[in-house]
């Protein structure tokens, strides 16, 4: 019961973002999106020299990996949190305070999981593929973009390069997982790259796409094995 709970949650939270983000015009989310950017490329740039320290470290040293990818991306979906109360964005309250809370669920429940010993080659490519554009976020920065991108793309400010990094890491995460933030993820991620290649001329916006997509058939087949898997249990011990 209480898992079904926390699901129809996450659908009338997902409904909500869905109606909140067509409140504005295209052009008043393009205005505001650029402003927050040049606004926070200081601390933009702060958060691109943590994010390889982090991904250094996490690669490098075993026991402490576990805790810097959980805990750092947490820190993104806070710091998104904390700058859309600043500038009373509804939508990204609510979709990086979600993340927040499922984050710090799944870490503290042991359902973050980033042992990189075995990962799968199709894990590994697109999670690789997140980090990468979601540190070089070629879009919401000044020209030239392909460097401006690389120093300071607003990660851990606004949405989509936000979005594309967690859900990078997210990719490269093993059992045992949370279906729940993988599911809020991933939709969330794939939403938002439709609506910023449609709605904002954010092209970029298909690396989101492609990320996401893959975390949902991901998401799908370990569902769709553990209903398997339930089934066979039940009826094993009804014939025992």
């Amino acid at each position: 019961m209480k898992n079904r709970i926390k699901w129809i949650v996450l659908g009338v939270l997902l409904l909500a973002i869905f109606v909140l983000t067509f409140m504005k015009t295209p052009e008043a989310i393009t205005s505001m999106l650029e402003n927050i950017s040049k606004e926070v490329k200081s601390y933009s740039a702060f958060v691109h020299i943590l994010f390889l320290v982090v991904i250094g470290l996490g690669v490098l040293v075993k026991k402490i990996r576990n805790s810097l990818f959980s805990l750092f991306i947490a820190f993104l979906s806070l710091s998104a949190t904390i700058i859309s109360v600043k500038y009373v964005i509804a939508p990204n309250i609510i979709i990086f305070g979600m993340f927040f809370v499922l984050i710090i669920h799944a870490y503290l429940t042991k359902n973050l999981n980033f042992d990189l010993k075995n990962i799968a080659p199709a894990n590994l490519f697109f999670g690789i593929l997140g980090l990468v554009f979601g540190f070089w976020y070629l879009h919401w920065v000044e020209s030239p973009v392909w460097l401006n991108a690389f120093l300071y793309s607003p990660l851990g400010a606004v949405n989509c390069p936000t979005m594309v990094t967690i859900c990078g890491f997210l990719c490269l995460s093993q059992k045992p997982r949370s279906a729940i933030l993988e599911a809020a993820v991933a939709l969330m991620t794939l939403y938002f790259g439709f609506f910023g290649i449609f709605r904002l001329g954010a092209y970029v916006g298909v690396a989101l796409i492609i990320c996401a997509l893959f975390l949902i058939v991901r998401l799908g087949s370990y569902l769709t094995y553990e209903h398997t898997l339930g089934e066979r249990k039940e009826g094993t011990e009804a014939k025992l």
